[in-house]
């Protein structure tokens, strides 16, 4: 028995919630993506962080036993990436810093700071990113 007044009630509802399906799918991957793309970013913020306070205790160790201003400069190499630093002479008891931190990534980050070698302390941090 063939029925030849079919309205084709089933095909567009079914069509219609494939499409509603389909967009919820897509957007839930994009919103991962998203995340993920994030997540990986704030790590690569946190490497860089982590190498930066590396580097500043490093090279304070350098100076601690310097009494003088005297410029330099030099490399320091991390597992997570490599710091580069110059040391600038701004008078007999003290000097402007610059240290450079760069991930495996290749992301950067930049200070610049004072440090007295009378005190052993830092003032003036600027962040250069």
């Amino acid at each position: 028995m063939i029925i030849k007044n079919e309205q084709g009630f089933i095909l567009p509802v079914t069509i219609a919630i494939s499409f509603l399906f389909f967009l919820v799918f897509t957007f839930q991957v994009n919103a991962y993506m998203t995340e993920k793309a994030f997540a990986k970013e704030t790590e690569e913020i946190y490497k860089l962080e982590n190498l930066m306070q590396l580097g500043i205790a490093d090279v304070k160790m350098k100076l601690q036993d310097v009494v003088e201003s005297v410029e330099s400069s030099g490399s320091i190499t991390y597992p997570a990436g490599t710091i580069l630093y110059t040391i600038t002479p701004q008078n007999q008891v003290s000097s402007q810093i610059i240290i450079s931190c760069t991930t495996k990534e290749l992301r950067k980050y930049s200070l610049r700071f004072n440090y007295h070698y009378e005190t052993k302390e830092i003032t003036n941090l600027i962040e250069l990113r």
